[in-house]
């Protein structure tokens, strides 16, 4: 089969496919409206406006569409192995293109080629650099959240609003900046990497792969390579995590998170 033909049979799916899950989403909505608008209206006949049974009531006449929206996504997957496409070769973007190179960067810069090499090398400490100052200011940011978190006279139980609003205040600035550190460091490091590329390439051409020893940053990084150390980390976390679960329904916060979340499905959001 022409691969001309697979194209146009996916594009033809790909549009009406799109148009109904339009249809089948406004559908949704309208139903969605039609419950919050028909239970807040004067004279509601009925023992609650947005309970259960009127909610299925409600999305039972749309019935048809969803199921034929599913049977579209089935009938998608099937297209797709029928009518296969030849995918076209990746690029490899210019991050990874610098890493690989990097790994034969000379120690020394070779005849005809000092310019490039002094500019590959001083971008690479500037991006080190950045690295190590964004992340060391985003690991101050959050260690300063965890403190703040666990002094409990932060937390004096009087006004819930007001220490709300105390802990945005002095938490969300730290981590914010943080953030717009990292976040800057790796935009600086992606255009920078574009920039110096052709450098790199003609610098390292023809050189082998050079053994060089890893700094302390580099050998803490490396630890996370290992994947039982990530597996370990994993398995600590959902420990944690159960273990924080269990706390809390025990000590009772369960059943309060747990009318808190009717609460505002029911009064807030118009959902039984």
């Amino acid at each position: 089969m022409k691969e001309k033909t697979c194209k146009s049979v996916r594009l033809s799916y790909g549009i009406i496919f799109g148009a109904f899950t339009l249809v089948v989403g406004a559908l949704f909505i309208w139903q969605v409206l039609d419950v919050y608008i028909t239970g807040t209206a004067e004279g509601f006949q009925g023992a609650h406006p947005f309970s259960r049974e009127r909610v299925l009531e409600a999305l039972s006449k749309i019935d048809l569409f969803f199921w034929l929206w599913i049977a579209g996504i089935i009938v998608g997957f099937v297209l797709w192995e029928v009518f296969p496409v030849k995918e076209k070769p990746r690029k490899i973007c210019p991050d990874l293109q610098y890493a690989r190179l990097m790994k034969r960067f000379p120690s020394a810069a070779t005849e005809g080629l000092e310019a490039e090499y002094g500019l590959t090398a001083q971008t690479g400490k500037v991006i080190f650099a950045l690295k190590v100052a964004a992340w060391s200011l985003f690991g101050i940011a959050c260690v300063y959240g965890i403190v703040y978190l666990c002094i409990p006279s932060n937390f004096p139980k009087q006004n819930v609003t007001h220490e709300m609003l105390d802990l945005a205040k002095h938490i969300f600035p730290c981590v914010f900046a943080g953030l717009i550190v990292v976040c800057g460091a790796a935009v600086y490091e992606k255009y920078a990497v574009k920039r110096i590329l052709p450098a790199v390439q003609k610098v390292t051409r023809g050189q082998k792969p050079v053994e060089r020893s890893k700094n302390a940053f580099e050998r803490a990084l490396a630890v996370f390579d290992n994947k039982w150390v990530v597996l370990g980390i994993r398995i600590a976390l959902g420990v944690i995590g159960v273990a924080f679960i269990i706390w809390g329904a025990l000590n009772g916060n369960a059943r309060t998170i747990f009318i808190k979340a009717i609460n505002i499905c029911t009064e807030c959001i118009g959902l039984g």
